[in-house]
């Protein structure tokens, strides 16, 4: 492939939004080395959404189900159908499960690298790991990190605002307590305090996320949930003085542009999946207690109360907001 300088170039990263913007890692790297690389990407409908505007990424493939069978899968079946007609150059695959190494080994490659095909996945930031996989396809690894390409902005922004994204990926959810959540009348509590103080707010949200963002959002602050689309959002974030937010999607989006992130965790364990930034600040807050984190194990299933999340006061939330933002005089 040393020989080629149009490859065709499959990165196969299949999860949430956050797990994608981590993920985007590979993508500069591969364009340093073929500037005329065409590539393309295996993602969930809703992570696809963020290359919408990004003239890196020729072809985003929608995977709705991932774990459905090859022969019930038709975005599946279709790789492979047309890598017999035209077989990539390279794949990259950056999932872990073993269903998705069966599918990168049944797509027609010239080469194949990925966890358990010439890279190592190991307990690390996942940007790590990804350069990993970068190191081992022969590409250039130590500098690469996440970035992405926004959309314009949303109009009548003010000159300097803090976003703040109460929801997260779990919101509206049935049957279950999204353990993620910081509560909503904190989060109301946090807008007031701040606006009284000098500071401009605007809401950021999903569709998902529309009554949350209204319950948060006062009559002096501009409530954009559900009016952005994701390139929009990263734009919106990339102009942000601060970025505050659960452990979810946004986070990672700004963190990717350069914007500073005040971070509200609590079951989950960045160890993996922190944002990463590289011109920016990334502030977690957070309480070490007993029960956590507790994300991925048999006690985040029976979690009833997510005191992890409730331990965090809108004090020191506030004051850390002020330690990074200027009031308006």
């Amino acid at each position: 492939m040393s020989t080629e300088t149009q490859p065709r170039i499959l990165i196969i990263r299949c999860g949430a939004m956050g797990d994608t913007v981590l993920a985007t890692t590979v993508i500069d790297p591969i364009l340093e080395r073929w500037p005329g690389a065409r590539i393309e990407w295996l993602a969930t409908p809703l992570a696809s959404a963020l290359f919408a505007k990004d003239p890196r990424i020729a072809r985003v493939h929608p995977l709705k189900h991932r774990k459905l069978p090859i022969w019930l899968s038709p975005i599946k079946r279709q790789l492979i159908r047309e890598s017999r007609k035209q077989p990539f150059d390279l794949i990259l695959n950056l999932e872990t499960a073993d269903f998705f190494r069966d599918l990168a080994r049944r797509i027609n490659t010239k080469q194949l690298i990925g966890y358990g095909d010439g890279a190592t996945y190991t307990n690390r930031h996942n940007v790590e790991n990804h350069r990993d996989v970068l190191r081992a396809a022969g590409l250039s690894a130590d500098e690469a990190h996440p970035r992405l390409i926004g959309d314009d902005l949303p109009p009548n922004l003010p000159a300097t605002f803090v976003v703040l994204h109460p929801g997260n990926s779990h919101t509206g959810a049935k049957n279950r307590v999204n353990i993620r959540a910081w509560p909503t009348e904190r989060w109301t509590e946090l807008n007031q305090r701040l606006q009284a103080a000098g500071v401009t707010t605007m809401i950021s949200g999903t569709p998902n996320e529309l009554e949350i963002a209204a319950q948060v959002a006062s009559s002096d602050t501009q409530n954009l949930a559900g009016k952005t689309s994701l390139p929009a959002m990263t734009a919106l974030m990339e102009a942000a003085q601060l970025l505050v937010c659960t452990d979810t999607g946004p986070v990672h989006i700004a963190a990717a542009v350069g914007t500073p992130v005040l971070g509200l965790y609590g079951p989950t364990n960045p160890t993996n999946t922190a944002p990463y930034a590289v011109n920016s600040e990334v502030h977690l807050i957070h309480h070490d207690l007993d029960c956590s984190p507790c994300y991925g194990t048999p006690r985040n299933k029976t979690c009833t109360d997510n005191v992890c999340m409730q331990a965090i006061s809108v004090d020191e939330v506030f004051d850390e907001v002020l330690k990074r933002v200027q009031p308006a005089s």
